[in-house]
Order: C-alpha cells, then sequence, then structure tokens
C-alpha cells in the first residue's frame, strides 16, 4: 500500500513579495511562482 510520507511548508507574509521571490531565487535556487509556491521533483530513496 501506498502511503503520503510527508506534507507541509513554511509561509512567509511579506510587503513586498516580488522582492522576496527574487531573494529565494538568488540564495536558495527555489524559483517561487507568481501562485506563491513552487514544486519540488520527487526523488526516490534507495528503497523506493
Amino acid at each position: 500500500m501506498k502511503r503520503v510520507t510527508g506534507i507541509g511548508g513554511i509561509f512567509f507574509n511579506a510587503k513586498d513579495p516580488v522582492a522576496l521571490r527574487a531573494w529565494y531565487k538568488r540564495h536558495l535556487g527555489i524559483d517561487v511562482q507568481e501562485w506563491g509556491g513552487t514544486a519540488f521533483t520527487w526523488r526516490c530513496p534507495a528503497r523506493c
């Protein structure tokens, strides 16, 4: 049986969301989209 192994997030409220998205891209390499989030690619662990 397949199960969800995790879900969650961190949420920030910003006065300047465009600048916050730019900061995430520059410093963390995360491309936050206009809708305020991003999708990460699932990488199967060794025992998938």
